[in-house]
């Protein structure tokens, strides 16, 4: 009883606020062209709280556009759409629940984990963790996907949900936030007629207990789902064909001498009809037009009607009080799925502009989540058992190559080949996982930007911290077995080569996501990253010493140059030095025993006094770093906003 007067009296003093109440969805005079090609042309309807609206029709008659419009992810040319007594703003968009068509997760994390970061990334700072995790479970027992919670989510290289439960999950992700109105693409595509209706009765409960207006687009329901929805609008290439109750459908064709025969599945029927001859078709549509003009239209689409004149929230508040009331033995995590919004909303300001820009939580709160997130995600991919058996086993081949060199002229090439090798390897595995792990990654990451997750910066920053760890152990693994066996020296020297080893593969990294960022295609990455990655080990000072000099400059451009040249200063500079051979190249053995570095180098880069100090190529490693970070930030924010 304390529960009900705690969530009457919320209700009372909000009155009847913007996040609490039930959504009325009115549409009218919808108009979509794109490229003079009709979209969408005089569409109409209205969904109440509690009912569910399926939008029927061929392929390509505007239903997913429809949605689109709806949700305000795309611009009308003509027509308005109310949410209550107001229009659709930015700030009713985060009230708006759309579920797309295609189920987009990432594989490796489980149903519960998947949920959970969902939960603490949209739901406000002002819950704790616990109640939280409550909203989870209360989730989870409505759409009953606790027998599969601690399942992953899988691919199709990896066994995890079905469709059906993939399907839930997408809609579970939607429901945290506890939305007024759900907008669903194709909710039914790719499931079995059993799963299909039960996920629409699962809908249809929905609605019905807790007062929610929900619109699906279906391509062609079973008989038994069809008259499970309340009302029906029939698209054909963008213009309603019908729009009304679904039990009304059979008197409504049988009025243009269309008959519905008895015991058959209506759903075909009116497939059969709008995909008839074009006689047919104009007939259906004329009808339906007729029909709104006449008795029978619903008084919101009559062009005198204006929702802002008509006493709308009274008519909700007692709907809403009515099935608090009704509800009330419910659980905890209910009553604080139902308050979710009401917390958002007492730090929301009233202006349209500065609603938009209030996040869920803050920007501390989603670098945390998101840092986490990260490193769960990653780990299987990036620690998964052949990378593990990859580094072990290279790491010792590559310290049986050169094992136990001695420190002579003789050998100074092997132990360059070494430093070479090491720096352009992990330059290549880090860039290229980089590069494989962003299409994937950046459909999740669209999804969750369009529904106003958490800021890009946040997740940006999120992921490098988040996945630095994973990124620098498998090269410190490789370093930490190969480099003792080549000589181990110096405990100064072998950290240091360590440190920088490291900077080159997160530098390499960077120049990863830069060129995922940039390019949508794939193959066109790959392209581009193989002729940068070739280029920088062309230039990097090791294949190649007698490079023209016209090209010269183009070394610079090389981050293994960088990391090469400063492995090198290391290890001959503060290691043990190498010595002479009796018929020595260098002309600093004439009047010594052993080669100073600057001498290796100049030989190297093939011109006297080249070459930076180490902190100048330390420096120019960390420019790398932060430009190429920068700029996909920058392309992140500026070029690839999702659509």
């Amino acid at each position: 009883m304390g529960t009900i007067l705690r969530v009457e009296s919320s209700i009372l003093q909000l009155e009847c606020p913007l996040d609490s109440r039930p959504i009325q969805l009115v549409f009218r005079d919808l108009q979509v062209f794109r490229e003079k090609r009709v979209l969408l042309r005089d569409v109409a309807g209205v969904v109440k709280p509690g009912e569910l609206l399926a939008v029927m029709g061929p392929s390509g008659c505007g239903k997913t556009t429809l949605l689109n419009c709806l949700s305000g992810r795309i611009g009308l040319d003509n027509g308005e759409i109310w949410l209550n007594r107001e229009r659709l703003t930015k700030r009713w968009r985060r009230r708006i629940c759309y579920v797309q068509q295609q189920d987009v997760f990432f594989p490796d994390l489980t149903l519960r984990q998947t949920l959970e970061y969902q939960a603490r990334l949209r739901l406000p700072d002002t819950l704790s963790q616990a109640q939280k995790m409550q909203s989870v479970d209360h989730i989870i027992e409505v759409l009953d996907l606790t027998g599969c919670q601690d399942t992953i989510i899988g691919d199709h290289t990896k066994r995890g949900l079905s469709g059906g439960e993939k399907k839930r999950t997408s809609i579970a992700c939607e429901l945290l936030t506890n939305p007024s109105l759900m907008l669903l693409d194709e909710p039914t595509s790719g499931l079995d007629s059993y799963s299909a209706q039960a996920l629409i009765s699962r809908l249809k409960r929905y609605a019905v207990q807790e007062g929610k207006s929900i619109v699906i687009t279906v391509h062609q329901p079973s008989s038994r789902m069809f008259h499970s929805f309340d009302k029906l609008l029939l698209l054909s290439r963008g213009q309603v064909a019908y729009y009304g109750s679904t039990a009304s459908i059979g008197r409504f064709f049988a009025t243009i001498g269309l008959t519905l025969l008895p015991h058959y599945n209506p759903a075909d029927f009116i497939m059969e009809q709008i995909k008839g001859p074009e006689e047919v078709r104009e007939r259906i549509i004329a009808a339906a037009r007729a029909m709104r003009q006449g008795s029978e239209c619903p008084p919101e689409l009559r062009a005198d009607y204006n929702p802002s004149q008509h006493p709308i929230c009274d008519h909700f508040f007692h709907y809403h009080e009515h099935h608090i009331t009704h509800n009330a033995k419910e659980d905890e995590g209910r009553t604080l799925w139902l308050d979710t919004q009401s917390h958002a909303s007492s730090s929301a300001s009233s202006t349209d502009e500065d609603y938009y820009w209030q996040w869920p939580t803050s920007f501390w709160s989603q670098f945390k989540v998101l840092s986490e997130r990260n490193f769960q995600e990653a780990r299987p991919r990036m620690l998964s058992r052949l990378n593990w058996f990859q580094t072990i086993a290279l790491g010792i081949l590559a310290g049986l190559l050169w094992l136990r060199l001695p420190r002579t002229e003789a050998a100074l090439h092997d132990i360059q080949g070494w430093m070479f090798f090491s720096t352009t390897y992990w330059m290549l595995f880090a860039h290229f996982s980089a590069l494989s792990s962003f299409p994937p990654e950046r459909e999740v990451i669209n999804k969750e930007r369009l529904s106003g997750s958490y800021r890009l910066s946040a997740y940006y920053l999120a992921k490098m911290v988040g996945e630095l760890p994973l990124t620098i152990l498998l090269p410190a693994v490789y370093h930490i077995i190969s480099y003792p066996m080549l000589g181990f020296h110096c405990p100064a020297v072998f950290i240091t080569l360590l440190a920088f080893l490291l900077l080159n593969t997160v530098v390499a990294q960077s120049v990863g996501f830069f060129v995922g960022a940039c390019c949508l295609d794939l193959q066109v990455s790959i392209t581009a990253s193989a002729l940068y990655t070739l280029a920088t080990q062309l230039l990097g000072g090791y294949l190649a010493t007698s490079v023209p000099p016209w090209l010269a400059w183009a070394r610079y451009s090389s981050m293994v140059h960088y990391a090469y040249q400063n492995m090198q200063i290391v290890e001959f500079g503060f290691g043990e030095p190498i010595a002479c051979s009796q018929s020595s190249k260098f002309e600093e053995c004439k009047n010594g025993t052993t080669i100073p570095v600057s001498a290796i180098l100049e030989n190297q880069n093939g011109v006297r006094g080249s070459g930076l100090p180490l902190w100048s190529n330390t420096a120019v490693l960390l420019a790398f770093l932060m430009i190429f970070r920068a700029l996909g930030y920058l392309v992140l924010r500026c070029y690839r906003i999702p659509k």
